[in-house]
């Protein structure tokens, strides 16, 4: 067994408009890194430094130790671990920060301890640490970023991998707020109309066929948010300014990433996605709001032992 193990896991998105806690895709950028170390202390997990970000050093509050745990536990606790945190993607931000530690964790720790599992057999696991921070066992984060790819989550049973739109270029538009994901639970309705929930439920249909015929442009067209982003857009600065500019600029769709304050806008190619970018640029100037952007593609790989 290993004596020191380095992860990469994607950041993603998640709900993707029309799959409500049950799409989402892993990014190429941005991601981040965690480096797992064997210890002599046998069931007990230390972090031992998380740089790019303040949070919890109490393995018992932080959401990879709590993954890793969840792994030495079920191996039998035959050694400890030390982790070290390299974040990336800011907490709250709506482009799964919470999954990609839990992701990178899981990966970590099975490649640490020899377990031998594959990606879709770390998901409870990763699961373990995501719940922490949501609240709940959704896998349309957690689930990309350990398998990659675009991922939709079934009510019942495995995550389904769905074929790529591959000519995708998605620019992450990043407001430097933290949105927490119970608030932004909060401001959804309890209930909604019957005719809205059908129709949304046949632009779901209509994205996973599209997928499957690799028709990207169908599966765009088919990315209509009716029932979450008329609730949660007060809550991103300037989203309503920044939908029209993206959409005017050339960008073909986009929405609300997750639970925000990130959104998401697909662009034809890189040039095009250039193109939105700057537009944003020029507007994000003077504004009280930093923004980050991110140039992406839909990574096929989820997280994974680099060098």
């Amino acid at each position: 067994m290993k004596k020191e193990v380095k992860v990469w896991a994607p950041a993603t998105v998640a709900n993707l408009n029309v799959g409500f806690d049950s799409l989402g895709c892993a990014l190429s950028n941005p991601g981040e890194e965690m480096i797992l170390r064997r210890t002599s202390a046998k069931g007990v997990v230390r972090v031992k430094a998380v740089h790019g970000a303040e949070l919890d050093l109490d393995p018992k509050r932080n959401i990879a130790a709590v993954a890793a745990q969840s792994l030495l536990t079920a191996m039998g606790n035959p050694c400890g671990i030390e982790m070290e945190i390299f974040k990336e993607i800011m907490p709250g931000s709506g482009i799964g920060s919470s999954a990609a530690s839990a992701a990178a964790a899981a990966v970590a720790a099975n490649e640490l301890l020899g377990a031998g599992l594959r990606p879709n057999e770390l998901l409870p696991f990763a699961l373990d640490g995501e719940q922490l921070a949501s609240g709940a066992r959704h896998a349309d984060n957690v689930a990309p970023a350990l398998l990659g790819g675009l991922v939709f989550c079934p009510p019942i049973g495995a995550p389904i991998s769905l074929p790529i739109p591959m000519d995708w270029h998605l620019l992450v538009m990043h407001p430097q707020i933290e949105v927490k994901t119970a608030d932004s639970r909060s401001v959804l309705p309890r209930t909604v109309p019957f005719d809205a929930a059908v129709l949304q439920a046949r632009w779901m249909g209509a994205f996973i066929s599209a997928c499957h015929r690799d028709d990207s442009e169908q599966a765009m067209l088919a990315l209509e948010d009716l029932l979450v982003e008329p609730h949660r857009q007060d809550l991103i600065p300037h989203f309503k300014e920044v939908k029209q500019l993206a959409l005017s600029s050339g960008a073909l769709v986009g929405g609300i990433s997750g639970s925000g304050p990130s959104t998401f806008w697909i662009c034809k190619d890189r040039e095009n996605s250039e193109t939105v970018a700057k537009a944003f640029r020029s507007f994000i100037v003077g504004k009280d709001t930093p923004f980050h952007l991110h140039h992406s593609q839909i990574s096929a790989q989820g997280a994974h032992v680099v060098a």
